[in-house]
C-alpha cells in the first residue's frame, strides 16, 4: 500500500491552530468591541453628569 501524503494532525498542531483562532478573535473582535463600548460608556457618563448636574462653568 502506498503511504498517504496527508499527515495526521498532531495535538501540538491542533493546539496551535486553536490558539491562533483565539488570538484572532481577541485582536480583531474583542479588543475593538471593548474599546468602542468603553468610549461609548465614557461619553454616556459625561452626558449624564451634564444632564443632571449642569454644564461645569470655568
Amino acid at each position: 500500500m502506498a503511504k498517504s501524503n496527508m499527515q495526521a494532525q498532531t495535538p501540538e498542531s491542533s493546539t496551535r491552530g486553536r490558539e491562533l483562532k483565539a488570538l484572532g478573535f481577541i485582536i480583531f473582535l474583542l479588543f475593538p468591541a471593548l474599546t468602542i463600548a468603553g468610549i461609548g460608556l465614557y461619553g454616556f457618563i459625561i452626558w449624564m453628569i451634564q444632564a443632571f448636574g449642569g454644564v461645569v462653568s470655568h
